[in-house]
């Protein structure tokens, strides 16, 4: 694509982006949208996907355009190596044009180029929030497909996937903690109701819970939800919990 062209092309991606971003329902941050947009945008790219990173979780794909693009990933995540991993961590694009002869990733690149067909990748670290890493990656089957251009493009939307990562993960992190904050509640319900019907202790009537969780091989919340809803512990007909356990409040979860 001839520069004019592709400045054309880039301002047209670019207006439609920003458009987009500026959706009063929040829609516009979606991944998945700016994903596609950078995956026309960026010469001799195929796929293009977000690769993110937190701690104490392993590797996730966020978005991509298709699922070559995952299973690139997946490869990358099972082996511990790869660009997108690198990028994440590191101050510095990862450009790679010949994947299956690219020693910084012997076990990777290899392994990409046979099952997926993908011979050059460019990885771009995005600026995130905390201790969360991300990369975008871009994907191309062709040799030798990703130069400074290609670079100077994608960086320019690496703000708007960071962007977008960091929207979903706010989503994500509140959605999570109502989750959290209403099983907190129903259990200290639960809690409450087997307190005023046995006349045990907070502890104790915490351990019968934990046990019945334990006993039906259901979680905790679950066993805790029906409590709240019928006033009495869930029993399984085959082999019910007696009603007149010991509880010493040690039981285990």
């Amino acid at each position: 694509m001839e520069t004019v062209q592709l400045m054309q092309h880039l301002g047209t991606q670019f207006s439609e982006l920003s458009a987009a971003l500026l959706a009063t329902d929040g829609s516009g941050l979606d991944p998945d949208r700016v994903v596609r947009f950078a995956a026309m945008a960026v010469p001799s790219t195929h796929h293009c996907g977000l690769t993110l990173l937190r701690p104490k979780q392993a590797p996730h794909t966020v978005s991509s355009t298709d699922e070559l693009s995952r299973n690139v990933d997946r490869i990358q995540y099972a082996l511990g190596e790869g660009p997108c991993l690198d990028a994440a961590e590191a101050e510095t694009a990862e450009i790679a044009g010949q994947l299956d002869t690219d020693e910084r990733w012997p076990r990777f690149g290899p392994r990409c180029v046979e099952e997926t067909g993908v011979l050059s990748m460019l990885s771009i670290r995005l600026a995130m929030v905390g201790q969360d890493q991300a990369a975008m990656n871009f994907y191309s089957r062709e040799r030798d497909a990703f130069g400074e251009l290609e670079l100077a493009v994608a960086s320019i939307f690496a703000p708007f996937a960071a962007l977008s990562v960091e929207h979903t993960l706010r989503e994500r992190d509140a959605r999570n903690f109502e989750a959290a904050l209403s099983s907190s509640r129903q259990i200290g319900t639960a809690i409450g109701i087997l307190m005023a019907q046995r006349r045990i202790t907070s502890k104790e009537a915490f351990s019968v819970l934990r046990r019945a969780s334990q006993h039906l091989n259901r979680k905790l919340r679950d066993v805790a939800e029906e409590v709240e809803r019928t006033g009495a512990l869930p029993v399984r007909a085959s082999s019910p919990l007696p009603d007149d356990e010991v509880v010493d409040g040690t039981g285990t979860a």
